[in-house]
């Protein structure tokens, strides 16, 4: 049986070497990436999140996410993480949701303020 969190690790460890090809695959065609708690979406499609990802990777080739801590439940996967190459001598500090089906993120929630 595959771990709900096989998924948010694929991602992350993809974000992290900066490979938006590895990094996509880890989620569903038709994902959804929405900020929480609005519920305004982001990005709708992989497709779309490669423009997103592919620009952030190539202007920030410092970028690195850590993985503080992570809560696996049922089909969702929440991650508190720290990332730093993002903004000079700042750490920003994220939360993200998953929701993993079939081994593939179909949703993602930000945690953010608006």
């Amino acid at each position: 049986m595959v771990s709900t969190a096989s998924a948010a690790q694929r991602q992350l460890d993809a974000y992290n070497a900066r490979d938006v090809d590895t990094f996509l695959a880890a989620y569903a065609d038709d994902c959804t990436v929405r900020s929480f708690p609005s519920g305004k979406v982001l990005m709708d499609g992989r497709e779309a999140m490669r423009d997103r990802y592919a620009t952030l990777f190539a202007d920030h080739p410092d970028l690195h996410c850590e993985l503080v801590h992570r809560v696996e439940h049922e089909s969702f996967v929440i991650d508190h993480e720290h990332v730093t190459g993002l903004r000079e001598d700042e750490v920003v500090h994220a939360v993200a949701m998953y929701e993993v089906r079939d081994d593939l993120i179909q949703n993602v929630w930000f945690v953010r303020e608006e």
